[in-house]
């Protein structure tokens, strides 16, 4: 019985197996971000290497707050400031979704706050912590403090 299936046919068949697996995992886990690609909300990444942030020269403005050399870098901050903050709505709306425990969230949260290093050294860092807050208020199913919010900056 056995004998009757060619190996042309073993492929075509695992191939195909393969390729539903990975079709349901995508549909059942990553439906949002796959309906973000599709009506183009959001542009397809491919994983890249982080980008290493050197040191910013800072001098004293008048004020005697400190600021950066260079206008391009205030923008590209308040760039990343904006895509952050667009980031972690769609982060916590997913949480409510999936209905994520307080773990899962925390780490996915860690590793959202690490692609923008940009924005952990800026005087934005307090009020994005704040917004989290307050957007997991929304939640009303996990609850964080702007101190645990603070500390993912940092692990």
């Amino acid at each position: 019985m056995l004998t009757n299936i060619s190996w042309d046919n073993y492929i075509v068949v695992v191939v195909l197996l393969v390729a539903s697996w990975y079709l349901f995992v995508g549909v059942r886990f990553y439906f949002a971000d796959l309906k973000d690609i599709a009506t183009g909300k959001r542009k397809f990444q491919f994983g890249s290497f982080p980008q290493v942030q050197s040191k910013l020269d800072y001098r004293e403005a008048p004020d005697g707050i400190p600021s950066s050399l260079s206008a391009t870098e205030t923008d590209q901050t308040f760039q990343d400031v904006e895509d952050l903050v667009e980031k972690l709505k769609n982060i916590v709306a997913d949480a409510l979704q999936r209905k994520l425990p307080k773990k899962e969230f925390m780490y996915y949260m860690c590793l959202v706050l690490h692609e923008f290093p940009t924005v952990k050294n800026s005087p934005f860092r307090s009020s994005i912590c704040e917004l989290v807050v307050s957007e997991c208020d929304k939640l009303e199913l996990i609850h964080v403090t702007q101190q645990e919010v603070d500390v993912l900056w940092d692990t």
